[in-house]
């Protein structure tokens, strides 16, 4: 029998939807803004008799304001429904993104060996890992993963890869 190497890595899958940093709170603003819009909208109809251009200003601001929801809204509904799995290698870093709302599944790879520098991005409702190459950037969200984003920063330095936090004085190479 032929022997077997070893092949040392780690795979991460994204969190499932409802258990994300920062959901919860994103919905719960999202409904006390719709709380905000009907009230206005409310106060609107009571200035028709007394102030007919204050009811204006305030429909169409409230109008304004309810548009401005619901593209943010659609935007975590889009955000919640895809799913990432990065998988790294002492050779590779592969992200794969399924997007369930769009029905498509993209796969990026870079070598390890071709990458200059990472920068990390370790906010916590936004934690993110970019990848720089001569010839391509990857951006690898971790705040999906959960507690396993750090995982990847403490790979990709083990590997030999210098790695930038952005909260730390140090410099991003020209």
């Amino acid at each position: 029998m032929p022997a077997r190497t070893a092949r040392c890595g780690i795979t991460l899958t994204s969190l499932p939807e409802k258990r994300r940093a920062g959901l919860l709170p994103l919905c719960t603003f999202l409904a006390m803004g719709w709380a905000f819009v009907a009230m206005w909208l409310t106060v609107a109809l009571f200035a028709l008799w007394e102030w007919p251009a204050w009811r204006i200003l305030i429909a169409v601001s409230s109008f304004t304001f309810g548009v401005l929801l619901t593209i943010f809204g659609v935007s975590v509904v889009r955000d919640s429904k895809r799913e990432y799995v990065l998988e790294l290698t002492e050779s590779e870093v592969v992200l794969v993104i399924i997007d369930r709302y769009a029905k498509k599944k993209t796969t990026q790879m870079l070598l390890l060996d071709d990458v200059i520098y990472a920068e990390y991005y370790p906010y916590p409702d936004s934690s993110t890992i970019i990848y720089h190459t001569e010839y391509a950037l990857m951006e690898v969200p971790l705040w999906p993963m959960g507690d396993r984003g750090q995982d990847v920063v403490d790979f990709t330095e083990g590997r030999g890869v210098r790695v930038i936090n952005v909260q730390s004085d140090e410099s991003i190479p020209a």
